[in-house]
């Protein structure tokens, strides 16, 4: 097939930071599942990538990453693996290594967009999460769909729209965040089992370091530790600094609240899929649930509200509030550890 110089795929639902979710590599299986008609949900695209059990924690400094979902698992392209078996395609992807060309990216997008296939990426715009590319114009130098920064302030210099809300951008390759690219034209794959499913949000939730992360169990207590550490919260403590504080704690808060709402919504479904399992399915779905009463009923409220304003800036900074939602955190722990033990019972008895 001849590469055109102007191509577009109309009609790619919108990828945005919303009540439809807050993790962009499942946002994004979403939208290209419905536009290629295949059905896929957000719930099944968080729980089958693994990353609706994901938490992490980099025990060296509050870490503004620890949300991404590259660190789901230890092997940081396992969660995109198991995304396209979500989507129940075969995973091809395009890595940028020292010697990749931005002629190598071209290609690449350009074959899928042409095939009729948007492709999921790594940055193009902001910070190193998925975004979808719809389109592209003159031979590929210009790329346009949708990316959940592509209307922040501080990326507007490098970016345009298209009347339906596609960004356009040709500053991309100048990103050094822009570092993945994955197809969604491949070939068909066999649904994951529930067995590979429940494995993988075993493998998830585990706790364990890997490098200066704690992860899964484990990174619960290094939210901890990072809150009770009160040289970290000086009584003048700049603006700057509590934003870099709140955003660290706020992400967890996120992850956990849309991560174990959907896990535990995906385990019910297998429930019903499974009747012999579904006593440990609907009990591990039950104690995520509780995980994501915890942060709205209990946690937000010290906070003073869901946003991550001044106010709640404030509140966080205070002493007798941080060991509040440290307790908060160990209760959580508690949870998950028995969600993770039901589906471990359940594994070691099938």
């Amino acid at each position: 097939m001849e590469k055109q110089n102007n191509a577009i795929l109309y009609g790619v639902p919108k990828v945005a930071y919303g009540q439809d979710g807050c993790t962009p590599f499942p946002m994004c299986i979403r939208s290209c599942a419905k536009y290629l008609g295949l059905h896929v949900d957000y719930t099944r695209a968080m729980a089958e990538s693994g990353a609706a059990f994901r938490l992490t924690w980099n025990t060296t400094c509050w870490d503004g990453g620890n949300v991404d979902a590259i660190f789901t698992f230890d092997d940081t392209v396992k969660v995109f693996r198991c995304g396209m078996r979500a989507m129940e395609r075969e995973f091809q992807f395009l890595r940028r290594m020292p010697d990749t060309k931005k002629e190598d990216y071209i290609d690449f997008i350009c074959k899928e967009i042409d095939a009729g296939y948007p492709v999921i990426a790594l940055g193009i715009i902001g910070p190193p999460e998925a975004c979808v590319i719809t389109g592209y114009q003159d031979g590929g130098k210009v790329l346009m769909g949708w990316n959940v920064f592509q209307e922040y302030p501080e990326y507007q210099a490098s970016v345009r729209f298209e009347k339906n809300g596609y960004f356009l951008t040709e500053d991309w390759w100048e990103n050094p965040d822009t570092t993945v690219l994955i197809a969604t034209g491949t070939e068909s794959l066999p649904p994951l089992t529930a067995k590979e499913a429940l494995q993988n949000a075993m493998e998830a939730l585990e706790g364990r370091m890997c490098g200066t992360y704690a992860k899964g169990l484990l990174a619960y207590d290094a939210w901890k530790s990072a809150l009770l550490c009160d040289r970290d919260f000086p009584a003048d403590a700049v603006l700057p600094l509590l934003v870099e504080r709140m955003m660290c704690h706020g992400d967890a808060m996120d992850c956990l609240s849309d991560g174990r709402s959907h896990g535990a919504k995906y385990l019910r479904r297998l429930a019903e899929q499974h009747p012999a399992m579904a006593p440990r399915l609907n009990a591990a779905a039950g104690e995520l649930e509780r995980i994501s009463e915890i942060i709205w009923k209990e946690m937000i409220p010290v906070l003073g509200g869901w946003e991550r304003g001044e106010a709640q800036m404030r509140q966080l900074a205070r002493a007798e509030n941080r060991r509040l939602l440290a307790g908060q955190i160990e209760r959580m722990k508690a949870h998950d550890e028995r969600a993770y033990n039901y589906i471990r019972e359940l594994l070691d008895d099938n």
